[in-house]
């Protein structure tokens, strides 16, 4: 209480601010590092680096290093160019001394020069699009030097030429690398989180890795293998949790950011190939026998970024996969081999689908509400009791749908809900709703509470 004769002061207001528009002002690094953008995958080409391609003896290579010599006349840079250029007047004479190029190059990368660094990594990816096929003798070490390079540099736009550098690599030899990703995501699996990294480096690389998963989605429909054995080694290294530690929580977030910037599109969407994605996502974890509870907790973390990310019509594609998934589960052909594990997946993904975001990102909640009763009912017919998830899921499902589709199906519900064998968790699904909605459960669900 103030002191007599002296009025109180009203609280200061903490002003929001405008962002500047002054070019040269100060910003910290994680400021500068979160305006990053790392994504060359939707540029068609390097205009920069433009060829004569009806011209065989043309090199993108020898075009980047001619522009470059005008651009940067460092004395690191400048001694690279006098060590290269007579190595590569043509396409033919750089394919021949290509083994003599690449030691040049990344020796001179290996000596982090911020100065010269830019230059170099273009012309990394210049080289590696000149060799084509020929440069994956290079491309596992090259790939450890550049992600090793961004990961220790302390110069933000370093980061930005490495990650770029190693985008356009991924793009450049797609074709190679997409019919089998294992051994580049055995590469790459130190800078996702297997090894400590900083965060950004875990994001930058999962971006870049990401472009390739989605490739491997766009030829599914001509071949599964490709994707289905990225999924599967995934899955593999979450198995893996015991072995890895205490690294295991961060390599886990650089796999479900790999899996959701992969799924996701542009403007809050969904990427064409992300249903399939998904869907092939969904069989690993419930085709998985060892370490369940670790590939739920990463299917769990992938579908709740993707809400995040999305709006109702975008997320409504992955939204009928997932209950696709849900109902061959549970399908009553298929009772006798529905494990009990297979319906712990299906519970927690269905209470992830409806209380993530408080359901807004559910248009038709008939279908919800299928899934629910259909879950309720393989517990009744295996004569176990609803898990905490299915629960929770119900009290949410049913307090958030409309009641002229909730009506319908309110009885069937309840009355599995109330079935004896099931009073411990009715109590708990009760005081859930209570807590959500209580004019609702005064209406709907007191009198079954009363009987």
């Amino acid at each position: 209480m103030p002191a007599a004769g002296r009025t109180s002061r009203p609280k200061k207001v903490a002003k929001s601010g405008t962002t500047s528009t002054r070019k040269h002002r100060f910003q910290s690094f994680n400021q500068r590092i979160a305006k990053l953008n790392i994504d060359p995958i939707h540029k068609t080409r390097r205009t920069d680096t433009e060829i004569n391609e009806d011209d065989p003896t043309a090199s993108y290579f020898k075009t980047d290093l001619d522009r470059w010599k005008d651009l940067n006349l460092s004395e690191h840079f400048s001694n690279f160019c006098r060590e290269v250029t007579p190595l590569s007047d043509s396409l033919p004479q750089i394919l021949h001394y290509h083994a003599d190029i690449i030691r040049i190059l990344t020796a001179y990368i290996g000596k982090g020069d911020s100065n010269s660094l830019e230059p170099l990594l273009s012309l990394l990816a210049s080289f590696a699009h000149d060799l084509a096929s020929k440069f994956e003798s290079h491309f596992s070490n090259t790939v450890v030097l550049i992600t090793s390079l961004a990961a220790k540099h302390s110069d933000v736009e370093v980061i930005e030429w490495s990650f770029n550098c190693l985008a356009w690599l991924f793009k450049y030899l797609s074709r190679l690398l997409v019919p089998d990703l294992r051994p580049l995501l055995r590469v790459m699996s130190p800078f996702l989180g297997k090894e400590p990294q900083k965060f950004f480096t875990i994001r930058f690389a999962a971006e870049s890795m990401s472009f390739l998963v989605r490739k491997a989605a766009l030829v599914y429909h001509k071949t599964h293998i490709p994707l289905e054995n990225a999924i599967s080694f995934i899955l593999s290294e979450v198995d893996q949790k015991e072995e890895l530690g205490s690294s295991a929580p961060l390599y886990f977030h650089g796999l479900k950011t790999l899996l959701v910037d992969a799924i996701k599109g542009i403007d809050r969407g969904i990427h064409s190939s992300g249903p399939v994605l998904y869907a092939c996502l969904l069989r690993g974890v419930f085709l998985g026998s060892v370490a369940t509870k670790d590939r739920i907790e990463v299917l769990e973390g992938v579908t709740v970024g993707l809400i995040h990310l999305t709006e109702a019509t975008t997320f409504q594609p992955l939204l009928e996969v997932a209950l696709r998934a849900i109902e061959e589960e549970t399908d009553q052909q298929a009772l006798d081999t529905c494990s009990s594990a297979s319906l712990d997946i299906c519970e927690r993904l269905l209470c992830v689908l409806s209380t993530v975001r408080k359901g807004s990102r559910i248009q038709k909640w008939d279908s919800i509400l299928g899934a629910l009763l259909r879950l309720l009912r393989v517990r009744e017919d295996h004569n176990k009791e609803p898990t905490t998830a299915l629960v929770k899921a119900a009290a949410v499902i049913m307090q958030s749908s409309p009641l002229d589709e909730l009506i319908p199906r309110l009885r069937p519900v309840m009355d599995t809900v109330v079935k004896n064998r099931n009073q411990g968790q009715f109590l708990v699904f009760c005081g859930l709703f209570r807590q959500l909605n209580r004019e609702r459960f005064d209406s709907l669900i007191r009198p079954y509470f009363l009987k």
